[in-house]
């Protein structure tokens, strides 16, 4: 009963965490003055909302079929220091926000995965929603590298 409560926990919290990562990339849209800026979070949203979709699902067929390939990782939201979203803040300020965003949502599944390593199926959910997040950190990393370290 008490691994199972905590497990049902984790996973309602998992989804409030993707709600509120969909809430955040589509204000982020908005926000946006480029038309890349736009689509790039709009996409990220639409990938935020199918995670919190498969959690509420607990759709095993996909995280089961999902290999795991870790990303490549440009390590630039790592590196940089933090900074805050306010009205005021830069297109670079919002693409290193969202990439330390994803940053701590990769490293959260990572823990959950190291949480439950003695049961296979919910970790496999954790492993897949961590590298899920470490790409989305690397396409806001390669928006950084592509656009904003390319315009100073």
């Amino acid at each position: 009963m008490g691994v199972q409560k905590t497990y049902n926990e984790i996973i309602a919290f998992a989804i409030d965490k993707e709600q509120e990562a969909v809430d955040l990339y589509s204000d982020l849209a908005e926000r946006a003055q480029s038309p890349s800026g736009k689509i790039l979070f709009k996409e990220l949203a639409n990938m935020e909302k199918g995670h919190k979709s498969r959690l509420e699902k607990l759709d095993m067929p996909y995280f089961s079929s999902k290999k795991l390939k870790p990303p490549e990782d440009l390590k630039i939201a790592d590196y940089l220091v933090d900074v805050q979203l306010t009205p005021e803040a830069t297109y670079q300020d919002i693409v290193l926000f969202a990439a330390k965003r994803e940053k701590a949502a990769f490293d959260l599944y990572c823990d959950l995965a190291r949480l439950y390593a003695t049961i296979p199926a919910i970790k496999q959910i954790f492993d897949v929603l961590a590298q899920e997040e470490a790409y989305h950190k690397l396409k806001l990393e390669r928006e950084y590298d592509d656009v904003v370290y390319k315009e100073d």
